[in-house]
């Protein structure tokens, strides 16, 4: 009777230890962040990691209370280094630039975020499809709930290819890569979550219809200006006074950078120090933006099952931690090109990573920064610690084993 009353107690002590090891594992609170909660420690793990995977250009900064606090610049080639002002591709980052001018618009009265996208159309519309188009409005293109289905992330064109139009583009994209490349609503708008390039593209259109400009000139006279985002440009930089990163691939090889018609969901090129400017335009006063305004951009528009994913054009971090606000975008694609910017309106801190060369070291050190920050552990987080939290459970069985053993000695 004792031997079985032994087991038991050691197969309920195996169950609670379990169970206290997979909560803390899924809720982050037993897992380890890579730095200290400083800048120079981040930066130190940031560089053992940049040493410990190939990385061609690399620059990234930290914003703590709303300013730059540290910065740290890497090339594998010594002779084009690079620093705050070196110029980048930064992808997808693209759309969340754009937001602000599209919200522009919308603070002068020029576009309503729920009024059908067509009504501002004349050079394009819709193809008609089994969905009602005149649910596609601002609000959900912003948000990645239009129920465009064109998967877009947008490959770009070579220097020497001639690019296609926005109206040529949006009817069958030629750099649309794996996807159809075809902007078409196929599933009911407003009704869930789905990633869409061509999305940003018809507000690239929408934005040059309202404004009476090419999307260059206005975002430039509306967001890069009054930032004095002196080193930024949709258009793609072919002055020899511009410090151009040098894009790598993953095999270590080098290519030209790449030009798009999709200016708006994939064309920005820009610098840290200017991506800062944008950051902190986010956390403070600024001439472009109320922060009324600011404040609506990041509340939830779109969800995947429960988890808010995205607001009014940066995607949304916190997901329900009430200590953080932290809104952002990453950019990827094009063997390979990876970047990350991230500001938490709460804290004002935030954090700016721009590389070439690796598929995703920029997203996954932007994640650590985010556990360091708010303690949301994400896949790379949790993956990072799989063996920490594997050795602490072993260790756990060991010492139940132990200490069992050495009561049932003690009560004999």
């Amino acid at each position: 009777m004792k031997k079985i009353k032994n087991m038991a107690f050691i197969f309920t002590a195996f169950l609670v230890w379990t169970a206290f090891i997979g909560y803390g594992f899924m809720n982050g609170f037993l897992l380890r962040s890579i730095s200290e909660d400083n800048a120079e420690s981040f930066i130190s793990a940031t560089q053992e990691k940049t040493d410990n995977e190939f990385v061609g250009s690399f620059a990234m900064v930290l914003i703590e209370n709303g300013k730059i606090s540290q910065d740290f610049f890497y090339s594998v080639d010594k002779d084009k280094p690079v620093n705050e002002n070196t110029v980048f591709p930064v992808a997808s980052i693209s759309k969340w630039v754009t937001s602000f001018g599209v919200m522009k618009l919308v603070e002068d009265g020029k576009l309503d975020l729920d009024k059908p996208i067509d009504d501002y159309l004349t050079r394009w519309h819709l193809p008609k499809s089994e969905f009602d188009n005149k649910k596609v409005t601002v609000r959900n293109l912003l948000s990645h709930s239009s129920g465009l289905i064109d998967d877009l992330g947008y490959d770009g064109f070579a220097p020497n290819e001639t690019i296609q139009t926005i109206e040529e583009s949006l009817t069958k994209a030629a750099d649309a890569g794996s996807s159809d490349g075809v902007a078409i609503v196929g599933y009911e708008p407003n009704s869930k979550y789905m990633y869409s390039g061509a999305g940003y593209t018809i507000l690239q259109l929408v934005i040059e219809e309202v404004s009476g400009k090419s999307f260059q000139e206005y975002i430039t006279q509306t967001v890069f200006e009054p930032l004095k985002m002196e080193n930024s440009t949709f258009e793609y930089p072919e002055s020899s006074n511009t410090q151009l990163a040098q894009v790598y691939k993953v095999d270590g090889t080098t290519r030209q950078m790449n030009k798009f018609t999709a200016l708006a969901a994939a064309g920005l090129y820009t610098t840290t120090e200017d991506l800062s400017k944008f950051l902190i335009a986010n956390v403070s006063e600024n001439n472009i933006l109320s922060q009324e305004t600011i404040q609506s951009m990041s509340k939830p528009e779109s969800f995947i099952n429960n988890t808010k994913v995205y607001g009014l054009g940066p995607h949304l971090y916190s997901q329900d931690d009430i200590k953080s606000n932290i809104i952002g975008h990453d950019g990827s694609g094009n063997d390979a090109i990876n970047t990350a910017a991230r500001i938490d309106l709460k804290s004002k801190s935030g954090i700016i990573i721009l590389e070439t060369g690796n598929w995703n070291i920029a997203s996954s050190i932007a994640d650590e920064w985010i556990f360091l920050k708010a303690g949301i552990a994400d896949y790379v987080v949790m993956q990072r610690n799989k063996i920490y939290i594997l050795t602490l459970l072993i260790i756990g069985y060991i010492l139940i084993i132990a200490v069992s053993i050495f009561i049932i000695r003690k009560n004999k």
